[in-house]
């Protein structure tokens, strides 16, 4: 984060790019932004893209196959086709958390590019949620539908 941090602070340094996702997704939906690039208190350009599978998945399901031959496949295809979206420049609110702001951010993505949220970190398909996580999430539902129950 240091040298981030470092980075932007020098006017004359490139822009980064930065995908906050940490993963790939498979173009149906975003997953939980990670907060750091947000904590930095500069100016973020959210980059909306969405891929077409007209020639090619550009997905790669590394539990499906190897980096090398996904790579390949996109090399060897006709062409990798994608919408981009360059959208307005946003910047961290009064009283807005780092969190909040990646949602927002996350939220302007989603919508222009049309995918689903989700309440989840790209990180589950690689394991399963800790039992801490889906006792919390039964709970919230157990109480919902209790609410709900009263309310009849």
């Amino acid at each position: 984060m240091y040298r981030l941090r470092e980075h932007i602070q020098e006017a004359d340094n490139n822009p980064l790019l930065i995908f906050p996702e940490g993963t790939c997704v498979n173009n149906h939906y975003t997953v939980m932004f990670k907060k750091g690039a947000f904590e930095l208190g500069c100016t973020v350009c959210p980059v909306a893209i969405k891929y077409n599978k007209i020639f090619v998945d550009a997905f790669w399901n590394s539990k499906k196959q190897s980096f090398t031959k996904h790579l390949l496949r996109l090399m060897t295809s006709w062409a990798v086709v994608c919408d981009v979206w360059y959208l307005e420049p946003q910047t961290l609110r009064p009283g807005e958390t780092s969190i909040e702001f990646a949602e927002r951010v996350r939220d302007i993505i989603s919508v222009r590019a049309g995918l689903r949220k989700v309440p989840w970190d790209g990180y589950l398909k690689h394991s399963r949620p800790s039992p801490k996580h889906t006792e919390q999430k039964q709970r919230i539902f157990a109480e919902s539908v209790l609410r709900r129950l009263e309310e009849k």
